[in-house]
């Protein structure tokens, strides 16, 4: 339990110094036609929970890998957050993402298969190991960047998937092989204290840029070491299942973008949260609900997984996703007419 106190004292601590100095480093987020918040809010949310979880892991025995994930994402987390405080845009968030994310892989962590299905033995990358995890990495990095549009929402989703990670390993009977499990404990805790400033306005803080990417960032890279590891403390397509909402979002968007000749990149209203609040529900309604469908979704993929196979599982998570995408299409349309 002392930790859990010096991880909230601590967090506290980084939250006064750098709402202290928001101003100063020019972190504050101020409402536009697509931030509807109210006053300058303090885009120091990513820092703080960085700071929070690299002190406490110091105590912790973590795995090598995870000590290099941390460490790259201190890259991550500070040219992040120059982008929040300069606005260096789209390509120079891009190129940061894929310089952490091969930093990482240098490690040696890459994404080697993506499991057995049926009659066919573990699927192995070979060659196409380094560009498929990039891909992955960054895809997932920005899916959380792109979703980061309500109080809540992103770390919500971030600590629902960690979560998700957890039940899984405990199901499985794991746990025991999971070397950094009070690693990820701490994080979750960790979260929950970010949500409870971000949800109310007692010292009202957000993530920026920086934070929605570096959960992004340490999500992917939690998934890809709790799937890869040589005792396979997950299986490759339950990975997928823990980030369901995230994946599906950032597709959605994307199809939609392109269909309509739009940069991928370019900002919108097009996400899920905003299509529910342009449909009437307040911010914290449309954070629960979609909160509460990423819990339903991860535990649907869960339960046809453990019922029926890795397969099923998989052929579940692209019909879903198509369903997923045309809902999305025909929802975007009713709120237009709102």
């Amino acid at each position: 339990m002392i930790f859990y106190f010096i991880s909230l004292i601590s967090f506290l601590f980084f939250l006064i110094f750098f709402s202290f100095l928001s101003p100063k480093l020019k972190l504050i987020d101020k409402p536009n036609y697509r931030k509807q918040h109210i006053g300058n809010i303090p885009l120091v949310g990513g820092l703080i929970i960085y700071l929070n979880i690299f002190i406490l892991s110091l105590f912790y025995e973590n795995s090598n890998y995870m000590s290099v994930i941390l460490l790259t994402s201190l890259l991550l987390i500070l040219l992040g957050a120059l982008d929040d405080a300069i606005g260096l845009g789209v390509t120079f968030r891009l190129v940061t993402q894929l310089i952490c994310c091969l930093i990482v892989i240098g490690s040696g962590l890459v994404i080697s298969n993506i499991g057995n299905y049926m009659s066919l033995p573990n699927i192995n990358m070979g060659v196409l190991s380094v560009a498929f995890t990039v891909f992955c990495v960054i895809g997932l990095t920005n899916s959380f960047n792109f979703i980061d549009g309500v109080d809540g929402l992103c770390a919500g989703l971030a600590l629902i998937s960690v979560l998700t990670v957890l039940i899984i390993s405990y199901i499985n009977e794991t746990l025991v092989y999971l070397v950094d499990y009070e690693f990820l404990v701490m994080f979750c805790f960790t979260l929950i204290i970010f949500l409870f400033f971000n949800l109310t306005n007692f010292s009202k803080i957000f993530l920026g840029d920086s934070g929605s990417m570096f959960l992004g960032f340490i999500v992917s890279w939690i998934l890809i070491l709790t799937s890869q590891d040589k005792n396979q403390i997950i299986h490759p397509v339950l990975a997928i299942w823990c980030v369901t909402l995230p994946v599906f979002d950032i597709t959605s968007v994307v199809i939609r973008r392109i269909l309509r000749k739009i940069n991928p990149f370019k900002p919108d209203r097009r996400h899920v949260h905003h299509i529910l609040i342009e449909m009437g529900y307040n911010k914290y309604t449309t954070t629960i609900i979609i909160i509460l469908l990423s819990i339903v979704l991860n535990f649907f993929g869960i339960i046809i997984f453990y019922l029926s196979g890795p397969f099923p599982s998989l052929i579940s998570y692209a019909l879903l996703l198509i369903l997923y995408v045309i809902l999305m299409i025909n929802l975007s349309r009713k709120a237009n007419s709102f």
